[in-house]
């Protein structure tokens, strides 16, 4: 009887041991993954960081050509040219 009770300590004791084992094996997957998963989604975050100054740029530009546009037609009173008034000049021999 003691020896049975040896040989079932033993191969719980064993169960155990590879249950623990197999569990640290998963969460060392699981912890290289997600930092796998974190350290690309820093090189996302990067790349829109610089997509995003980039528009931000943009938008200042055409916001400062429609501001002039603005001014140019409200405070100065310019207009575009009618087709009669538009006059093409070209440059070099004409044949």
């Amino acid at each position: 009887m003691d020896k049975i009770k040896q040989n079932l300590l033993l191969a719980l004791l064993i169960t155990f041991s590879f249950t623990s084992s197999l569990s640290l094996v998963l969460q060392t997957y699981d912890y290289r993954d997600s930092f796998s998963k974190l350290d690309q989604l820093k090189l996302e975050k990067q790349d829109l960081y610089f997509k995003e100054s980039k528009l931000i740029e943009e938008v200042e530009y055409y916001k400062n050509h429609i501001s002039l546009r603005e001014v140019a037609f409200n405070s100065l009173g310019m207009r575009s040219p009618a087709v009669s008034e538009v006059i093409v000049v070209t440059i070099g021999e004409s044949q």
